[in-house]
């Protein structure tokens, strides 16, 4: 069974592609090279891509710092936080962003810290 199945879509895992993944899985089950030959493709594509535009596609706009590791998140300064929350707050001040929408960045701003 699995022969020809070789791991096929599994990327797509990686990606947050859970539909296009059960897609590949249906092809190589079926014993079409289809997935094997889309696979190709995607490797290619993903490895002639720039690595700006794939972060800012895949991973959020998050880049990995040298010595944060491979499965590690780079962390900001905690400065560049805090003085990102002070704008976030005048913005707020001024009536340009709504308490919610402060709120929400607000904590994502947060998340970045821990």
């Amino acid at each position: 069974m699995f022969g020809g199945f070789h791991l096929a879509g599994l990327h797509k895992l990686y990606l947050g592609q859970r539909w296009w993944c059960l897609i590949y899985v249906a092809f190589a089950l079926t014993g079409s090279k289809a997935a094997w030959i889309a696979g190709v493709f995607d490797a290619i594509f993903y490895l002639v891509q720039n690595p700006d535009e794939f972060d800012a596609n895949f991973n959020e706009g998050e880049l990995l710092e040298a010595g944060a590791g491979m499965f590690g998140k780079a962390s900001e300064p905690v400065s560049t936080i805090a003085e990102t929350l002070r704008d976030l707050d005048h913005l707020r001040e001024d009536g340009l962003i709504s308490e919610y929408e402060f709120e929400q960045k607000r904590r994502k701003l947060l998340e970045k810290i821990q």
